[in-house]
């Protein structure tokens, strides 16, 4: 099979030709039709999600199942799959309470400690295969099992919201941020879009922002104070969690509110705030680890309903992987992206 290969942390991919992967007793073979590419895969090519090089990366797998091991009775060749992104055991406390992504016996991610979706086979365990509903393509059921079902866990567990809430979404344009604002607008907020481009801005309020702010050379807390007649936001939700967007964040918060972290913080260890906050304000500050198998489910259905559209802009084969990583690494790619096989 034809594949793209990270021999070292950070290299380029690497063309090759290897051997169709063997299935275990509980294992399944998917035969790769499409598979997403997001800013995800900029910390795992560094290594920061453990795993181990040479590596085939890529988890926003969509395909066909070719083979599926002895022990499997869950699905079956020529079944349209997806696929969870974590490597989970499904017994301890975490998984059967439904929070599998704080698994404690984790065992790596897709991509990282096995072979993903960057070659034109899969050897993915069977369990963590999700069928592809009627109707919804190999690209968009890829990109949803991260982009959309991250932000479907966010509402649901991490800050719940009600008609009427505001959500800032930091990264509005982004490849999750599109996401953020389409299922924000599911629960009924009033969603207030931030990147640093008009270009993805526009994009923004296509999918539903009410309001935008351009954050180039701006501080973001002034022009959301000035939004909200002072108030300030009940939630926001950062996909970019730098050292400036967490403090600016903060400043942003309403009385009440909720800040959720999606993206990994990296690069800045102390921040400044007005700790009083947490008492007089009550505020929130959290994370959001990715989502479980039946969220991604859910996500699937939205999709296929078309309350949510998976924002699959821009499309390549796989032999181009090394222009798409520097695009995708530089920001300069609107909304989600895939390489589609033949």
């Amino acid at each position: 099979m034809k594949a793209m290969v990270m021999k070292e942390w950070n290299g380029p991919y690497e063309p090759e030709d290897r051997p169709i992967p063997e299935v275990g007793p509980l294992d399944v073979l998917i035969k790769v039709k499409a598979c997403g590419i997001g800013y995800t895969l900029t910390g795992l090519r560094a290594g920061y999600n453990g795993g181990s090089v040479p590596r085939i990366i890529g988890h926003e797998i969509g395909g066909i199942l070719e083979e599926v091991g002895t022990m499997v009775t869950t699905c079956k060749p020529g079944d349209r799959v997806c696929v969870s992104f974590y490597l989970t055991c499904g017994h301890c406390k975490w998984c059967v309470n439904g929070r599998e992504t704080l698994c404690e016996n984790f065992e790596g991610f897709i991509g990282a400690a096995i072979d993903g979706g960057f070659a034109e086979y899969a050897r993915i365990p069977a369990r963590n295969v999700i069928a592809i509903p009627e109707g919804v393509g190999f690209a968009e059921a890829g990109v949803s099992t991260d982009a959309v079902a991250t932000n479907w866990h966010v509402f649901r567990k991490r800050v719940p919201i009600k008609p009427n809430d505001s959500v800032l979404v930091i990264g509005a344009g982004g490849g999750v941020g599109i996401h953020t604002v389409q299922v924000a607008k599911v629960f009924g907020a009033y969603v207030i879009g931030v990147d640093v481009s008009d270009e993805k801005l526009e994009l923004a309020k296509k999918y539903g922002a009410d309001e935008v702010i351009n954050a180039a050379g701006k501080e973001t807390a002034k022009e959301v104070l000035k939004l909200t007649a002072g108030s300030g936001v009940d939630a926001i939700v950062d996909m970019v969690s730098t050292k400036q967007t967490f403090e600016e964040d903060v400043k942003s918060l309403g009385r009440g509110g909720t800040l959720v972290l999606v993206a990994v913080p990296r690069g800045f260890s102390e921040f400044e705030m007005d700790g009083s906050r947490f008492i007089f304000d009550e505020i929130t500050i959290t994370g959001n680890r990715y989502a479980n198998r039946q969220e991604i489910k859910e996500s699937l259905e939205l999709v296929k309903r078309g309350i949510v559209q998976p924002v699959v802009i821009n499309t390549f084969p796989l032999h181009e992987a090394n222009r798409v990583q520097k695009l995708i690494d530089n920001m300069e790619l609107l909304g989600r992206t895939a390489f589609v096989f033949e």
